[in-house]
């Protein structure tokens, strides 16, 4: 046995900066349907049409089709399920939360009141919030492993340190493994590790939860040319707020383990900042049943703070084991990729319409920088596996008298294939009626992630203890307006 070495903080700058990787230049860069009821149910295909608020955040020329002043509110339930395979087991758990989508104020100027169709016919300012994307998600992972454990893979991570130095080269983790028993040096040794694992069988649990969302403050301008060209400009500053909860478990309920009985390590991650943007859009009207759209998106350039802190305790030869990290903490700066975004809109007049966008990101021009620390190795990781790639998004609207019906669909390549893969899809149906000085829309948006892999540890190169995850994520939205 050793003695037990105190946590240091020394060494908690270099080992901050690996805490930020690609996962979080992707995560950051991407964007979902959201906003308006009307919007998302038709499926956010609304960069030829316009006269909504969350256009202002897609494409801006949108807020030149208002004929009139405007206030909008969204209130929304998100609904976000989960289902888990490990090692023969299978788990399901769910997340619910309450936010707003969108709120906004239009206002609109109108130039010629004499009934004039020629020239510059009215100027719009807009200001509010449109919220990008959601982070709400809880996983839950259960399974029985005969094979290795998570002291495998701290043992692993320490081997070749001496334990004197593993509270500055690995405060968050095999530090703690070691100060809780979880590892020990073997016999006559200082930088080689035993686990008290003398066989395997435990049962083993992980509850990843995630909380948050990505909005965006837009201030956007627009004119209106002789009803044939709408111009507008956006300038957004996104916020981000991102909490991710970790409880990893691992339990000899068999009590076939003679000198382990079980160990608990959590995992607390706080991200939080804000940025900066340009949007320009262009709508022009071909004729009265055709029209066509173009936006572009500059890189969102964020300021971002990292705060992390990691715990463990066990019941390791009968007895009672606690440690916790020091905090860590970490500024930052991510930019993230262009867009462009190309529409078309075909409208039947006032009985309905259909939409069509088709939108281009680059996902491997993401950087993230610091003043403290080189990325050069996260921002090679960004160019190596992730590409460009396109989303396309389908919405049509039909209407009688003052009621609407909605119907969207949208589908979002992936980053990581240089040919054209789904990462995931949504589907939309919506409703809605329309007097004179006021509307109320709802839309229910259900999103279908792809099947992805889960570590829940890593051993080595070639091996993990890995799960299979699909997520569904389910929204339910009203939107109010007031016009005048």
């Amino acid at each position: 046995m050793r003695t037990k070495i105190l946590s240091s903080i020394l060494g908690l700058l270099a080992l901050s900066a690996t805490a930020q990787n690609e996962a979080d230049a992707l995560r950051y860069s991407q964007t979902s349907p959201t906003g308006t009821a009307r919007f998302a149910g038709l499926g956010g295909a609304f960069g030829a049409l316009g006269s909504d608020f969350t256009t202002l955040s897609f494409n801006p020329a949108g807020i030149a089709l208002y004929r009139s002043s405007e206030l909008s509110l969204t209130p929304s339930l998100y609904n976000s399920t989960s289902t888990a395979d490990y090692r023969g087991t299978r788990t399901k758990d769910n997340k619910l939360n309450f936010n707003f989508g969108s709120l906004g104020a239009v206002f609109t100027r109108v130039r010629n009141k004499e009934g004039s169709t020629y020239g510059w016919l009215n100027f719009n300012f807009g200001i509010g919030y449109n919220r990008l994307n959601s982070f709400q998600n809880r996983v839950s992972i259960e399974g029985r492993n005969f094979d290795h454990s998570i002291a495998d893979a701290f043992a692993s991570q320490a081997y070749g340190t001496s334990y004197s130095d593993l509270a500055n080269s690995n405060p968050f983790d095999a530090n703690l493994a070691w100060q809780t028993y979880v590892i020990d040096t073997a016999s006559g040794e200082t930088s080689i590790y035993n686990t008290p694992m003398g066989n395997y069988g435990q049962l083993q649990k992980l509850q990843a939860t995630t909380r948050g969302s990505m909005g965006e403050t837009v201030i956007a301008f627009g004119g209106n040319y002789s009803n044939k060209l709408y111009l507008g400009a956006t300038i957004g500053i996104p916020n981000v707020k991102y909490t991710q909860e970790k409880v990893y478990e691992e339990t000899d309920d068999l009590d076939t383990i003679a000198q382990f009985t079980s160990l608990k390590y959590t995992e607390t991650l706080k991200t939080s900042g804000n940025g900066f943007n340009l949007k320009l859009g262009v709508i022009y009207r071909i004729t009265d049943w055709v029209r066509v759209g173009g936006a572009f998106h500059t890189p969102t350039y964020f300021r971002l703070t990292d705060n992390w802190i990691s715990g463990m305790s066990s019941k390791i030869y009968n007895q009672d084991f606690t440690a916790e990290s020091p905090a860590g903490n970490f500024q930052y700066t991510l930019t993230t990729p262009l867009k462009a975004i190309a529409s078309v809109g075909f409208i039947a007049g006032k009985a309905g319409l259909i939409s069509v966008d088709y939108e281009y990101v680059n996902y491997s021009t993401a950087k993230l920088n610091s003043s403290n620390y080189n990325f050069s190795a996260e921002n090679k990781n960004v160019k190596d596996n992730y590409h460009g790639t396109g989303n396309i998004r389908i919405g049509t609207e039909w209407r009688y008298k003052i009621f609407s019906a909605r119907a969207g669909y949208a589908i979002f390549g992936s980053p990581y294939s240089k040919t054209f893969k789904i990462d995931n899809s949504t589907a939309s149906l919506g409703a809605g009626f329309r007097t004179n000085g006021f509307y109320m829309d709802a839309a229910y948006l259900l999103n279908f992630s792809q099947k992805n892999r889960y570590n829940l540890y890593v051993l080595d190169a070639t091996t993990a203890a890995s799960a299979e995850v699909n997520n569904v994520a389910g929204s339910f939205m009203l939107t109010f307006g007031i016009r005048y």
